[in-house]
């Protein structure tokens, strides 16, 4: 694709920082094999592991005992040769290693992503498999860590890869009909292909029309609890992240700023929030607070509505967000209401399991993902820019065929430009500028 030719080769720890029993040094690049002479070791052959001992190269004093695997261009993940040395995870060693690495010639410490950059511009990843690496590091949830594996396996790359060979295979059969428009060419061929080119649009239209599953089990589902001032929202945000992160008050308004708390429930991620109590505002801080609060309601994916159970009367849950709301009513340990579905107790820990449950199941039908799911904005994006293409000639047949194929040209270099399969410079800096260094 890219085979690009880097002058450098780069070095990296490329376990995880600070002491530990183990730490992975990685080096790829043109003059990766040069740490055999450089430590007076043999290389192994490659893929192969082999322990050996490392040698200061200026006073032959012994550095560590490693282990040696040598990854041959183009079987690496760089697609470059590739040494990675397991030492013992000791500062000490690790500094000394880099310090004879850095006074080499050509050599250079990594920039963050940077391997993982090389591994696209070398063609062993895409764009949409590089962003499933680095969702798969990041992942903190089982189906996140799914949906991330299967993103870098190739299987959101596999579907745009299908859907842009085929309207490359139109474009093809379009453009002959320009091109050899003295020939005899068959009218049902136009047809056949904006036929072919309605069916990529309806699969399209449907991968779109996903509820934003994907990104909601990437980012999290928000989850707010709101409800009038004291009906107990700081102390179940307190209780069921299991720490005090709430102030929790008899004062009415002591929440003024929204705080969250992050969780796994049943392997997916929950992002809940405290939010200031709804009411006529007292001060103008608290104003603010409240406004917050409404904003993040509507912007939540579910919100729990808390009422306080040993009052008469409390606000109902507000019109605008009833369809994304559960009525829970709190303080059963003062009073309780038979007649309600959801009653709980922070103080004695009552039917917090129960609540707990109902949750799961609106962020299981809210994230649950079975298939390939958008999992960026920078795909749907393109989605949508490429069902706009495409649209266009879906609803016009009538359109002369050179208005289809620039329509059809805009269309795949829109999808292509998920997976990386045009120019992207733009792109790059901005996709491998959150990858850790070593990676």
């Amino acid at each position: 694709m890219y085979n690009t030719i880097n002058s450098k080769t780069i070095y990296a720890l490329s376990s995880a920082p600070g002491k530990s029993g183990i730490a992975v040094i990685r080096v790829s690049g043109p003059e990766a094999k040069k740490i055999g002479k450089l430590f007076n070791i043999d290389l192994p052959d490659p893929k192969k592991v082999q322990i050996a001992k490392l040698v200061h190269p200026h006073n032959g004093d012994l550095i560590d005992k490693a282990l040696i695997t040598f990854f041959k261009s183009p079987n690496s993940f760089t697609g470059e040769n590739m040494v990675e040395l397991s030492i013992h995870g000791g500062k000490a060693i690790k500094d000394l290693i880099f310090s004879i690495l850095a006074a080499e010639d050509n050599f250079s410490y990594a920039e963050p992503g940077e391997f993982t950059k090389r591994a696209f511009l070398n063609g062993k990843l895409d764009l949409v498999e590089v962003e499933g690496l680095a969702d798969l590091i990041n992942a903190e949830t089982e189906f996140q860590r799914k949906q991330a594996f299967d993103q870098m396996e190739g299987k959101l790359s596999n579907l745009y890869t299908k859907w842009k060979g085929q309207l490359v295979k139109n474009l093809s059969y379009l453009e002959a009909t320009i091109d050899f428009v003295e020939e005899e060419i068959s009218p049902e061929i136009a047809g056949s292909q904006i036929k072919d080119i309605k069916v990529v649009l309806s699969e399209l239209d449907a991968h779109l029309n996903d509820s934003n599953k994907g990104e909601r089990l990437r980012d999290g589902f928000h989850i707010i609890i709101a409800g009038s001032p004291n009906t107990g929202k700081s102390s179940l945000l307190n209780h069921l992240s299991n720490r005090d992160i709430a102030i929790v008050s008899d004062e009415a308004g002591t929440t003024r700023d929204s705080l969250d708390a992050y969780l796994d429930i049943n392997g997916f991620p929950v992002i809940i929030t405290d939010t200031a109590g709804i009411r006529k505002a007292k001060t103008e801080v608290e104003n603010i607070g409240i406004k917050k609060s409404q904003t993040k309601m509507n912007e939540a994916d579910l919100v729990l509505w808390l009422m306080d159970s040993s009052i008469n009367k409390n606000d109902g849950i507000p019109h605008n967000i009833k369809d994304k709301s559960i009525e829970v009513w709190t303080k059963s340990d003062i009073s309780i209401h038979e007649n309600k579905d959801i009653i709980i107790s922070t103080k004695k820990d009552q039917g917090i399991t129960q609540l707990i449950d109902i949750i799961g199941k609106f962020v299981e039908k809210g994230c649950r993902t079975e298939g390939s799911f958008i999992t960026r904005s920078r795909h749907r994006d393109a989605l949508e820019k490429t069902k706009n293409h495409l649209s266009m000639i879906a609803k016009n047949d009538l359109l002369d065929v050179e208005v289809i194929v620039e329509e059809l040209r805009s269309a795949v270099n829109s999808l292509a430009r998920i997976t990386g399969h045009v120019d992207v410079e733009d792109l790059l800096d901005i996709i491998f500028k959150d990858f850790c260094i070593g990676k």
